[in-house]
Parts: structure tokens; C-alpha cells; sequence
């Protein structure tokens, strides 16, 4: 009986799903838009996907889940939904791999660079995410941040900060109009934020933690007054 593994995104305004076998062929890669209440629909867009090609959810042993940056609701219904998906059955493995993997996989980078992964931060401001390509991955550095326009611009514009800068193609429009033409040209876009690149990373292990979820901005809660 093959062993699958099944990668699942929602930290942007699509929905990513990706299914390998255990020789790691590509069998699965879906993306769908999915955004607020669409993402009801999530677990039943998956499981059409298994049933279009004869699987069940009990055929897939090991899950990775796109752990962010980007939309907290959408980190958290994945990551809440694999976990559910685990109830129970102690032959599932899972693990978070930040969904910054994905953008830093398509630029293209070369070994060794250094990699910016910019997000629309709202408030005029953006996030980065810092990656370095190490064995043909990108590999997070542990450096994040925050940046409003002043610092933005200082930082991507001091020469050897980063080789390559990206982005998900649905944040570049917010990425212009807070940065300029003339530094958000040097932003390479990722138009498809296919899945496959969360299967084939190599780290971390599956540890069967679906909490660690990428905050650089930390969740805002109000006390009710």
C-alpha cells in the first residue's frame, strides 16, 4: 500500500492542496480562491480531489500544513483542520512548514542567496521573511520584521541585504503602492502558490505540532470593556 503525503495551504486568498505518493510524484496540485467564508468549503473541495482519483482521507499518513505568514484565520482553519483529520489515529504524522517556502521555491534563486519574502502587512507597512537557499531549499534564517515604508525602503535598497526579493502575486499591487514602481519591479511574484513546495521540503521533522504558526505581526486581542 503506498504511504501519501498531503500539503495544505490557506494563509493567502487561495486555497493550495498537493498530494505525493512515496516516491514523491506529484499526484495532486490544486489551487483554488478561496477567501472569509468561502474557506467553509475547504475540507469538501480536498476531499473531491481524493475521490476524483479513487483516495480517502485514511490513505494519507503525513500532512504539511503552510504555517504563514498571512492570514491568521486561514493558518489557523488548516492547521485546526488537519488536526482534526489526526484524531485518533496514531499513524498520522504532520508538521508546519512556513508558507514562505513557497514564493522563496518559485524566485529561482540560486544557492546560497539570500531571499526577502515580502507580505502585504496593511497599515502601510509590509512583512518580511528571510530565507537563504541551502541543498536546493530555502531554509528560514529566524529573521522577521515588520516595516513601514521609511524602513522598508532603507533595507531592500542597502546594497547585499538580499540577492532575491518575492512575493505572492496576490500582495504585489499593495507592495507598489507602499514601496514605488522603481523598488517593487525588483519583486519577483509568485502567481501560483502551488502546495508541491511545502511536500518537498525537508525541515522541520514532523513533530505532530500544528501550533506553530508564523505571527510576525502578533494577533491583537480586546478586552471587552
Amino acid at each position: 500500500m503506498k504511504a501519501w503525503h498531503g500539503a495544505i495551504d490557506l494563509s493567502g486568498k487561495s486555497a493550495a492542496f498537493a498530494l505525493a505518493d512515496n516516491d514523491g510524484a506529484l499526484v495532486i496540485d490544486a489551487v483554488r480562491p478561496m477567501r472569509g467564508r468561502e474557506a467553509a468549503h475547504l475540507a469538501g473541495w480536498i476531499l473531491e480531489e481524493l475521490a476524483a482519483r479513487q483516495l480517502d482521507l485514511k490513505d494519507i499518513t503525513c500532512w504539511t500544513v503552510g504555517s504563514g505568514p498571512g492570514s491568521f484565520t486561514g493558518m489557523r482553519l488548516a492547521a485546526a483542520l488537519v488536526t482534526g483529520w489526526s484524531f485518533q489515529r496514531p499513524e498520522m504524522h504532520a508538521r508546519c512548514v512556513p508558507s514562505a517556502v513557497i514564493p522563496a521555491t518559485a524566485c529561482g534563486a540560486p544557492e546560497g542567496a539570500r531571499i526577502g519574502v515580502c507580505f502585504d502587512g496593511r497599515n502601510s507597512e509590509m512583512l518580511i521573511f528571510e530565507m537563504i537557499r541551502r541543498n536546493g531549499e530555502p531554509v528560514p534564517t529566524g529573521f522577521t520584521a515588520v516595516w513601514n515604508r521609511e524602513e522598508a525602503l532603507t533595507e531592500l535598497n542597502r546594497p547585499g541585504r538580499f540577492d532575491r526579493l518575492c512575493a505572492p502575486g496576490d500582495d504585489l499591487a499593495a507592495l507598489q503602492r507602499l514601496l514605488g514602481e522603481e523598488t517593487a519591479a525588483r519583486i519577483r511574484p509568485c502567481e501560483r502558490f502551488s502546495a508541491g513546495a511545502l511536500l518537498r521540503a525537508t525541515t522541520p521533522d514532523f513533530d505532530n505540532d500544528l501550533t506553530r504558526l508564523v505571527y510576525i505581526r502578533p494577533a491583537v486581542f480586546t478586552t471587552p470593556q
